[in-house]
């Protein structure tokens, strides 16, 4: 009997370490309609060969969802931004995004880091570039980028 609770720990570890492809996505609303999208791909750098996809969204309810999903990456968490300029140039952080865990982040974004209102129509026309970092550990060590915005060729 001393043996349950132990066992009844573990198992509840190992649920809620689980990687899903259903993790970190949020439940669509009953009258959600998807009106704009737009996917930028994500480039290795540094040798990581991880790559991707951010798909920037507009719903009907006029929310800007940026989904990231990431490629060739270990169950590791990856921190992830929007920043100013080119990703050639690079920037300061303008968003800070959700980290990505398990290969996948989900953000709403209705403001810049500063505070500023931004909104779909906005990303698409911002002067910026996608960044995914190794780990919290690492976070100055980029591994993959993605220009947006009016960067994007």
């Amino acid at each position: 009997m001393k043996k349950a609770p132990f066992l009844i720990l573990l198992l509840m570890f190992f649920f809620l370490s689980s990687c899903g492809s259903e993790d970190n996505i949020e439940p669509a609303a009953v009258n959600e309609i998807i009106l704009d999208q737009i996917e930028y791909q994500l480039t290795a750098i540094n040798g990581s060969g991880v790559t991707g996809v951010a798909t920037f969204t507009r719903d009907s309810n006029f929310n800007t969802t940026i989904l990231i999903k990431l490629d060739n990456t270990t169950t590791d968490e990856h921190p992830a931004y929007i920043r100013f300029n080119s990703a050639s140039e690079g920037g300061e952080v303008a968003i800070t995004l959700t980290v990505c865990t398990c290969a996948e982040g989900t953000t709403i974004v209705t403001k810049l880091d500063d505070g500023t209102p931004i909104d779909f129509d906005g990303l698409l026309k911002l002067d910026g570039h996608v960044s995914i970092q190794e780990s919290s550990v690492n976070p100055d060590v980029v591994i993959a980028l993605a220009d947006i915005g009016s960067n994007a060729k």
